[in-house]
């Protein structure tokens, strides 16, 4: 029963609202001002002796919490999320097929089958799909692993009592994650609608418009083939002009979308001028939408907004479009939407070329930041001494961070280390040794991994496999093996990567590095001298001259997204046009404007930098994920000392606790 003011009673008399209201009133002096403090989800673990003694410490203490995390994440969370992919992935590639047929049996039925004998009950999860590709995943990556890593897991599944399967699948299912997410998220936009071309014409001297196609010619404008770019697409455009995009959606030979219709839906389109939004047909005059004779594949939509745009401005418009498929797997039945396209242009007098015009969004709130880093040293910080600070962001799922972990590394052998993690991890997103050398990590996606390389050699029969070593054992061999930024980038060059990642490395002498990586697979094409680390340094600069991740010379700061490795892959494979990564990820334009932000941020600081200002600039709200903040720390290499933060989303709204590695070994201060 729902109990009401009007309905609630003590010892058979009524309650009035007058009573209650006192009560209100006196019940913090009574029962206390506060509630009490939330729990501190946030722990260290101190692990010392051999790499298996280290890992049972670890399992030992944190079994409660590592089998939470399992069963939250992975269990409830992540692994129903991926079989719902497995639709789409099969729809493509046959080993994953799920419908019976007379000629073969599928790998992923059989192995259903096979598994739904063995474990009858446990048909949901453990004989799903997702965890076929992260078992699978998991066992391909075994090679690559060095032995004591693999010792110190199974110490954890010894400690914890728990199989080392299910260790080992907890260890590297975020990389099996980040390239797989990548395969399935190319093949959701190859058969979704994109930008094509987008031109611009002056209406000054041309009076009414009503939207008619006209020769390239007459545009004052033409970006075509049309180019995701971190910066504007054109300037000086006239401020009375119209727009128009060209948008394309066809479908291919193979794929879910294989006997839809092809084309473009025209009440999907929505264009968003800064902070107008305007749809079709709602907004039909200022928003057009017109076919393309003898072309069903492609729509014209053209934007004249009322009163045209801003003079000397910098203007950003949001594209979003859909297709006429009525996809049903999963529900509910829907569309299939083509990414938000940002595109940035300026008007007559706004004085700036385009490489110096970032493509951001002016709307605050218009994007969710991704995973940021930045380190500074020399005249850049208030003390000249090297900083690094991380704030990773991507999967929290409401239960991660209440299973976070400092984790600190006396081992037997190589330098004592500190990795922020989580319980079961033998990694961390970040870190640093006793000599002061860092590590930290953003994902960025990318098609050139093995599982794409498998498709390439395998297409329709291909199975997902990963291969590499996953990048937060990278890390830990890094912190454990190196003391110098110089010894982390050759060992980042030498290693093989499971996928995309952006790496900053600062040491105690006041290097730093910035390091792209891809898996350097074999593709059709691909330069002879090509390699899979790109390396960054703070006075590196781009085409134009200029800083290509830093502002002064004496920081550098990082996104999601390549700034250097701009080719990561282009290749074809049957209908497949396999591109950069610009061109599909949803992260790209998500950490373009982050790290236009936090070039901002880091420019008004630049000279006072300190852990401080390190920490407001974490804190900005324009960077924070306020869903799937996972943890965030501020290292300072030549004090050994770091702050981080975790166990709260966002992780950056919480305390920032310092560690720092004393003579006898690293406790928490």
């Amino acid at each position: 029963m729902v109990t009401t003011p009007q309905s609630l009673t003590g010892n058979g008399l009524a309650v009035s609202r007058r009573t209650i209201s006192l009560l209100l009133l006196i019940a913090p002096f009574v029962f206390g001002c506060e509630l009490g403090p939330p729990p501190d989800h946030a722990l260290v673990q101190v692990l010392t002796g051999s790499p298996y003694e280290r890992g049972f410490q670890h399992g030992e203490a944190m079994a409660d919490r590592i089998r939470s995390l399992q069963t939250t994440l992975l269990t409830s969370s992540l692994l129903p999320y991926l079989n719902r992919e497995r639709a789409a992935v099969a729809s493509v590639m046959l080993a994953y097929r799920d419908k019976d047929d007379d000629e073969f049996e599928s790998y992923y039925q059989r192995y259903r089958r096979e598994c739904l004998q063995e474990f009858p009950d446990d048909c949901r999860i453990k004989c799903g799909f997702a965890y076929l590709v992260m078992r699978d995943s998991a066992r391909s990556l075994t090679p690559y692993l060095p032995q004591r890593y693999l010792d110190e897991m199974q110490g954890i599944a010894d400690g914890a009592g728990l199989p080392f399967e299910q260790i080992l699948v907890l260890n590297t299912f975020f990389d099996t994650l980040l390239s797989f997410r990548a395969i399935t998220a190319f093949i959701r936009g190859v058969q979704a609608p994109r930008v094509e071309r987008v031109r611009f014409l002056d209406l000054e001297e041309r009076g009414d418009y009503d939207g008619a196609d006209l020769p390239d010619e007459d545009w004052d404008k033409i970006s075509g083939p049309h180019e995701p770019s971190p910066h504007a697409v054109a300037v000086e455009v006239s401020p009375r002009s119209a727009v128009e995009f060209l948008i394309h959606d066809t479908k291919l030979e193979v794929g879910t979308d294989l006997g839809e219709p092809p084309g473009v839906d025209p009440s999907t389109v929505r264009v968003r001028v800064d902070d107008v939004q305007y749809t079709y047909p709602e907004d039909d005059g200022i928003l057009q939408v017109f076919e393309v004779p003898d072309d069903e594949e492609r729509v014209r939509v053209v934007l004249i907004p009322p009163g045209g745009f801003a003079e000397a401005a910098q203007v950003s418009l949001v594209v979003q479009a859909g297709d006429f498929n009525a996809i049903i797997d999963p529900p509910p039945e829907r569309a299939r939407f083509m990414r938000d396209e940002r595109i940035t242009f300026t008007t007559a007098g706004f004085g700036r070329e385009k490489h110096e015009v970032a493509n951001r969004d002016p709307t605050p709130d218009g994007s969710i930041p991704p995973s940021i880093s930045f380190a500074a040293r020399g005249t850049a910080t208030a003390d000249g001494a090297p900083l690094l600070a991380h704030h990773y962001a991507l999967l929290d799922a409401n239960t991660v961070h209440k299973h976070a972990v400092l984790s600190v590394h006396h081992p037997d052998e190589g330098a004592a280390h500190a990795v922020l993690g989580y319980a079961g991890f033998i990694w961390g997103f970040s870190g640093m040794n006793e000599h002061g050398l860092t590590f930290a990590f953003n994902n960025s996606d990318t098609l050139n991994n093995p599982m794409t390389g498998a498709f390439l050699e395998e297409l329709f029969q291909a199975e997902f496999s990963l291969r590499g070593v996953p990048i937060g054992i990278v890390g830990r061999e890094l912190l454990a093996s190196e003391e110098t930024v110089g010894g982390a980038v050759d060992l980042l060059a030498a290693v093989s990567h499971t996928g995309g990642w952006n790496v900053l490395l600062a040491d105690a002498e006041g290097d730093l590095a910035a390091v792209e990586l891809d898996s350097n697979i074999d593709f059709e094409g691909a330069p002879a001298d090509r390699t899979g680390a790109h390396v960054i340094r703070p006075d590196d600069r781009d085409e134009h001259g200029e800083p290509l991740a830093g502002i002064s010379g004496d920081e550098l700061y990082l996104g999601s997204h390549y700034r250097k490795n701009l080719e990561d892959i282009r290749t074809t494979a049957l209908v497949f046009d396999v591109q950069p990564q610009r061109y599909w990820t949803t992260f790209y334009y998500r950490s373009v404007q982050a790290t236009a932000v936090l070039r901002e941020r880091l420019r008004q600081a630049l000279g006072a930098l300190d852990p401080e200002r390190a920490k407001a600039i974490l804190r900005f709200p324009e960077l924070v994920d306020q869903r799937d903040s996972m943890n965030a720390a501020i290292y300072q290499p030549r004090s050994g000392t770091f702050l981080w933060a975790a166990g709260e989303i966002p992780a950056t709204d919480g305390v920032f606790r310092e560690f720092a590695f004393e003579p006898a070994g690293g406790d928490v201060k």
